[in-house]
């Protein structure tokens, strides 16, 4: 599907990690030892070499400030050079912390190797990425005990996966983010496979990274998280934490889509007709309860506002969808003064939600048209003269591929 296209816009995962390279470590990079005059004309090649010189010290402040450094230049740009010339040291050089480093300086690795895969993007460097650091990516995810650790490791897995990961590696991927986000402890089978009970901000990672990857999954492996998805979401919804209320909400939505995709869209104007045939009608219905209640929910003592509206104008737009068929329109501002237009909750979770996080880049929304409900359905809905004109091209189009191959679903992504 080219995943490598991609890189922008997964890149944002790592963006809610901010936090980490801050408090993660308080060493600063002027323990790297550095004379002033050398520090003010040094090129970001030269600064990406002496922090990868870092990672070889016993100090473990100084490794975290390496480490640190290398997110936040491989965060400001592509650093394509450095990662083909010394990638393959640097991979090695993380394996080894992942392998037996400390929960701080882990944390940091996975955040590098998750960038570095976004640098070198179809490269041959991009497999032996995955190959070398996804079997350590995927103990972290299940298994360990610091919550920073975990998190990147969730992400890191999800974006690899993304970027170079084929059928079989995605499905892997799936599972384990699943196997995380979904985990019940009062599960004997849960309990049997070893994984680390998750707290509120890893079970939320691994939803989020779990409905990401699912953008890009086979109609077999929709299919498979269908039922099983829905069942495990619904409670989710209802939980206390607002974070994975939210992921919960991401990877319901993604489910719908995708498999009205399959389906060829919607036939008759009822989504939950062409979602799938094994999900009961009292499943459809509590989950559009769950979403109402979320989309007016009202604040507490001590909610945060800016929280709160972003969670009502979620579960309000995803309504929208579920109910009316009318998807996401929003248009981006890239700095070039292009726009890229979201107009699906595919190209939502994979570029919009995260676009602006990894590179802390704030895009300006561009001011929507307001459209009437009238105006809506007959422009925006999936019945609408255009819509099924376009399904009808689909359809067609879906026929002449049946004799080809099938492989994954593609979200063209203006490059810059």
């Amino acid at each position: 599907m080219g995943k490598g296209k991609g890189r922008r816009r997964a890149a944002s995962f790592f963006a809610s990690d901010d936090e980490t390279l801050s408090t993660v470590s308080t060493a600063e990079s002027s323990e790297l030892s550095l004379a002033p005059e050398v520090d003010e004309v040094r090129s970001e090649t030269a600064e990406l070499d002496n922090y990868l010189d870092a990672l070889y010290e016993k100090r473990l402040s100084t490794r975290e400030a390496g480490l640190n450094g290398l997110c936040k230049v491989l965060m400001s740009g592509i650093h394509v050079d450095f990662a083909v010339d010394k990638g393959e040291t640097l991979l090695h050089q993380c394996v080894s912390i992942l392998k037996k480093g400390a929960a701080s300086e882990i944390s940091l690795a996975a955040r590098v190797l998750g960038l570095l895969i976004i640098t070198v993007g179809e490269s041959e460097l991009a497999p032996m990425i995955y190959s070398e650091s996804s079997s350590h990516l995927s103990r972290i995810s299940k298994q360990g005990t610091n919550v920073a650790s975990r998190v990147s490791a969730l992400k890191s897995l999800a974006i690899m996966t993304f970027v170079v990961g084929n059928d079989e590696d995605t499905d892997t991927t799936l599972n384990v983010l699943w196997q995380v986000g979904s985990y019940n402890k009062a599960l004997f089978a849960n309990k049997a496979s070893g994984i680390t009970d998750p707290n509120h901000e890893v079970r939320a990672a691994a939803l989020t990274s779990w409905a990401f990857l699912l953008t890009t999954a086979t109609a077999e492996q929709i299919d498979s998280f269908c039922l099983k998805g829905f069942n495990a979401l619904i409670p989710l919804l209802k939980v206390d934490e607002r974070s994975v209320r939210l992921a919960a909400g991401e990877g319901i939505v993604i489910i719908f889509e995708r498999a009205s995709i399959n389906a060829s869209k919607f036939d008759d104007g009822e989504p939950f007709e062409s979602v799938s045939g094994n999900l009961s009608r009292s499943t459809y219905e509590d989950v559009i309860h769950q979403m109402k209640d979320l989309s007016i929910e009202a604040g507490g003592r001590g909610t945060s506002k800016k929280e709160l509206g972003s969670q009502r104008s979620f579960f309000y737009d995803v309504l929208a969808y579920i109910e009316e068929g009318v998807g996401p329109d929003v248009s981006v501002k890239l700095s070039n003064s292009e726009c890229l237009r979201v107009t699906s909750w595919m190209q939502s979770i994979q570029g919009n939600n995260f676009l602006h996080d990894v590179f802390d880049f704030k895009p300006k929304q561009s001011k929507k048209q307001v459209l009437s409900t009238k105006e809506k359905r007959m422009y925006l809905s999936p019945n609408s003269v255009l819509n099924k004109a376009r399904t009808q091209e689909l359809n067609k189009q879906r026929s002449n591929a049946r004799v080809g191959n099938y492989g994954h679903y593609s979200i063209n992504v203006v490059e810059d």
